[in-house]
């Protein structure tokens, strides 16, 4: 059996699953949203009606349950519903966080229940209990009338994309089903759907149509909490992202408009401290500040944690590509090494070249295994320690800092390579500085870092690894 992926009630109310297991006791299966909706199964009729629990979190499927004819169901207490569900052969539990809650359901469940067909071999026709306060009808007409309207109202379709139906999409958008979220995300990637919309926005926006453009920011607000992966890249594609800017720009609940798309275009720059030729690695780069700018600046009090999660996934997932992509490029990090040795502490773009390093060398862990390594003996045979070397014998304390911090990552990955390069350098000038720094510095946080590599250089669990 499976829930329609158009079907599902308005309201949506927070319980807690549990499922009686062979010992007798009950297994807390997790915390979700239950709501009631039309469902579709096997060899049942198509209103049949039915409960969807949906993860809290994770918005995945804990449950979906037909509701019978016949008299299973029990209320206990003012926030418990049971019953004994034959399709899996044991006893299952819902407890709800508000009575309010298990009061609607619970009256759904009745509405069924008396509504069955008095011809069913099963049928028996509920007594109210207790807890049943007034159900209004509960004549066949009024569930077949209740289940018609869900089911009518359950496909959520976007309105044309028109200036006149802004507040109609904005309204469709906020109240989307869960379960109807990814359906949803492909209507707005229908051709041209989104393209009108931002189309519409620059209408609005030459025309300074205020309450439009508050629509357009409602709707676009719940378009990226639709949290779809593929919707959000539509959304951060060159050709749309400061469109979508531009209508996040124009919050109602603010005296005046922001001015994000200024401040992106004018206000920041982009420093290539090595040029890099790959438009698709530059594209990423890019796409990367504009993700965090979205996720820290523009939204920050409207994301949930699952947006937010998926967003610094993307993030990742960018950084990643990025410095694959780099590694890739036969001439970049040759060019960046050569930079590096060829100029002086203190030079113009000196301290530039040494944070961009440390920030590679810190996005380089989420590589592959593989990669990593490769990566690692590739920065090695260029000269990387040589170059660490250079820096503590004569940067400032900061960028001094940002090399302790390249050493701590090539620890992190293999300690090996740096203990050889200590054992063999002539008069051991990189361990020297080391030492020096750490028992003279007055900058914050050298003498610490410095104490915690050379506390994993000296690490025994580290040599027995290699004796491996």
């Amino acid at each position: 059996m499976q829930p329609q992926q158009s079907g599902q009630s308005p309201g949506l109310h927070r319980v807690k699953l549990y499922k009686l297991n062979e010992t007798g006791g009950w297994d807390d299966k997790g915390t979700g949203l239950v709501s009631i909706g039309p469902m579709e199964f096997a060899n049942h009729a198509s209103n049949s009606v039915g409960l969807v629990v949906l993860g809290e979190e994770t918005q995945k499927m804990l449950m979906v349950h037909r509701i019978l004819h016949e008299d299973i169901y029990n209320r206990q207490d003012e926030t418990i519903i049971t019953w004994t569900d034959p399709d899996i052969g044991t006893d299952v539990a819902l407890s709800f966080q508000e009575g309010q809650g298990c009061n609607a359901i619970w009256q759904h469940i009745v509405r069924v229940q008396n509504d069955a067909d008095p011809k069913h071999p099963d049928h028996r026709r509920r007594v109210i209990d207790e807890f049943d306060g007034p159900v209004g009808h509960l004549d066949g007409d009024y569930l077949h009338h209740d289940v018609a309207d869900m089911a009518g109202a359950a496909h959520v379709e976007l309105p044309a994309a028109e200036t006149a139906n802004l507040e109609e999409i904005a309204k469709v958008l906020a109240h989307v089903p869960p379960m109807q979220r990814e359906r949803v995300a492909q209507l707005l990637m229908t051709p041209n759907y989104l393209r009108k919309l931002l189309d519409i926005f620059r209408q609005c926006e030459d025309l300074e149509d205020t309450p439009s453009l508050h629509h357009m920011f409602r709707l676009m607000r719940s378009i990226i909490m639709l949290n779809d992966t593929q919707l959000l890249d539509e959304l951060l594609k060159e050709e749309h992202v400061m469109g979508v800017i531009g209508c996040l720009e124009y919050d109602p609940d603010l005296q005046a408009p922001q001015q994000h798309r200024n401040f992106l275009q004018t206000a920041v720059v982009f420093k290539e401290v090595v040029p890099i030729t790959s438009q698709e690695v530059l594209g990423k780069i890019h796409q990367t500040y504009r993700i965090q700018y979205l996720k820290d600046v523009i939204l920050p009090r409207s994301l949930d944690d699952a947006t937010y999660g998926t967003l610094s996934s993307l993030m990742l997932f960018n950084n990643v590509d990025v410095v694959l992509g780099l590694y890739q490029d036969q001439k970049f990090l040759p060019a960046l090494f050569e930079a590096l040795k060829s100029r002086q502490p203190g030079d113009s773009g000196w301290d530039d070249l040494v944070a961009f390093l440390q920030e590679f060398c810190s996005l380089a862990k989420h590589l592959q295994l593989l990669q990593r390594q490769n990566l690692w003996n590739k920065m090695t045979q260029l000269g990387m320690f040589e170059v660490i070397t250079r820096i503590l014998q004569s940067s400032s304390a900061p960028v001094k800092l940002r090399a302790t911090d390249i050493l701590l990552s090539a620890i992190a990955h293999d300690p090996s390579p740096l203990r050889s390069f200590l054992a063999v350098q002539p008069g051991h000038a990189l361990l020297d500085c080391l030492v020096k720094e750490f028992v003279g510095s007055e900058q914050s946080g050298l003498p610490e870092q410095i104490a915690e590599l050379l506390k994993l250089l000296v690490d025994p669990g580290g040599f027995m690894v290699l004796l491996v």
